[in-house]
């Protein structure tokens, strides 16, 4: 399916008539291989075949390269050949130059050397070197972990970041006396860019098979016709991973494939390391951004309150103000009432003079009362707010 895609994108890659239905993926196992570029802009998928695909396409293998096989010492490069000289004294003799030294490969700047030794390694990995039980994987791929492990914090070192140790714990028996390690969990140290402490895990990738049910497993579904027996079991596969976890659910991986090896894919683990620590300060500057747009809002908010406050306490005034005029005219219809009904008794009536008396008080107390004698006028400026946006803040912020 892979050489079919290959060939299908030397042709140009109509995307219209795709050579099958998961072109997409062996595309993407094509350009693990770099064999292909592939590129989406605006939506639209595009792929091209690269120089190593076309020799492959026309040899059926990879062109041939410099690059020294991995983990090669850098001292067992072959030592020049010269051919055998005479004696000086024979006019025969023939001097042959000596064939020119083998170059080291040219190494790019962001490839990362992965050391053949321990020697001097971290804490962190020094941990792991007293305690390979933690490493996840075989034991004929703990020297190769622990040096992609020393590898990496050695980078980590050298960008100036801090590298913490996971130690494990001790557990001391309580019939023997005997102390044992106990391993801190899945995580084997952490490594901090500035901002953002990543945790460092290596496994063997797993994959998932059925389960196969067990003699006992099958015996209890017999008997008691039920099994608690899983669906599922994970089974390590010879592909090794690389987890740069930021949290528990977010995790950049690196793994084997089989063009490439984490070997060659360490300095993408450096970038997400770097990366972390970008998000994180990208995280704590949106969040002080947003806490800014909150103080502006309430401190909007608030000048809000104090403009509608001055405005209610306005218009209560002025509400008052009818209230206890309409109370007064209601009183003064009431003293009009009474004068109405003295002059109707007369002097003839017995209480005459003490419906005089009454009259006067209650018209002196009418006249006093009067609210346009003494307003009271509301505190504070003149409210600079509109009826309608009162209206609407007195709407939103009912009173209790």
């Amino acid at each position: 399916m892979q050489l079919k895609v290959l060939r299908w994108v030397a042709d140009g890659a109509d995307i219209d008539n795709p050579p099958n239905d998961t072109f997409k993926m062996s595309a993407g196992a094509l350009r693990d291989r770099k064999l292909i570029k592939v590129s989406k802009s605006n939506g639209k998928w595009d792929a091209t075949i690269t120089e190593i695909g076309t020799y492959y396409l026309e040899h059926g293998r990879y062109p041939q390269t410099n690059r020294a096989p991995f983990n090669r010492r850098r001292n067992q490069l072959p030592k020049p050949r010269t051919a055998p000289s005479k004696s000086p004294k024979d006019p025969t003799a023939v001097t042959s130059k000596p064939e020119p030294t083998p170059t080291a490969p040219h190494k790019s700047p962001d490839v990362i050397d992965i050391p053949t030794q321990l020697r001097r390694p971290h804490k962190a990995v020094r941990e792991i070197i007293d305690h390979k039980a933690r490493l996840e994987v075989p034991k004929e791929q703990q020297q190769r972990a622990l040096l992609i492990l020393h590898a990496l914090a050695q980078e980590a070192i050298r960008r100036d970041w801090i590298v913490t140790p996971n130690p494990s714990t001790f557990r001391r028996d309580p019939w023997t006396d005997r102390r044992t390690k106990v391993s801190p969990g899945a995580d084997l140290f952490t490594i901090d860019a500035g901002d953002k402490p990543v945790a460092i895990r290596l496994r063997m990738r797993q994959k998932r098979v059925d389960h196969e049910l067990t003699e006992k497993e099958i015996a209890d579904k017999e008997r008691y016709r039920w099994s608690f027996a899983p669906k599922y079991d994970f089974v390590q596969t010879e592909r090794m991973r690389l987890e740069i976890r930021e949290s528990s659910s977010n995790a950049y991986v690196i793994e084997d494939t089989v063009a490439t090896q984490i070997e060659d894919k360490l300095t993408r683990a450096v970038e997400g390391i770097a990366a972390a620590s970008v998000k994180e300060r990208e995280l704590v500057e949106r969040r002080r951004q947003r806490d800014i747009e909150i103080a502006e809002e309430r401190r909007r908010a608030e000048i809000l309150r104090q403009h509608a406050e001055r405005y209610g306490s306005w218009f209560d005034t002025l509400d008052q103000l009818r209230s206890d005029l309409a109370h007064h005219s209601e009183l003064a219809d009431t003293v009009d009432r009474l004068r109405h009904a003295v002059r109707l008794r007369g002097p003839d009536d017995e209480d005459f003079c003490a419906l005089g008396e009454y009259l006067a008080w209650s018209e002196r107390h009418l006249d006093a009362s009067d609210p346009l004698r003494t307003i009271r006028l509301p505190h504070g400026e003149r409210p600079d707010l509109s009826y309608e946006e009162w209206r609407e803040w007195s709407r939103r912020n009912p009173r209790r």
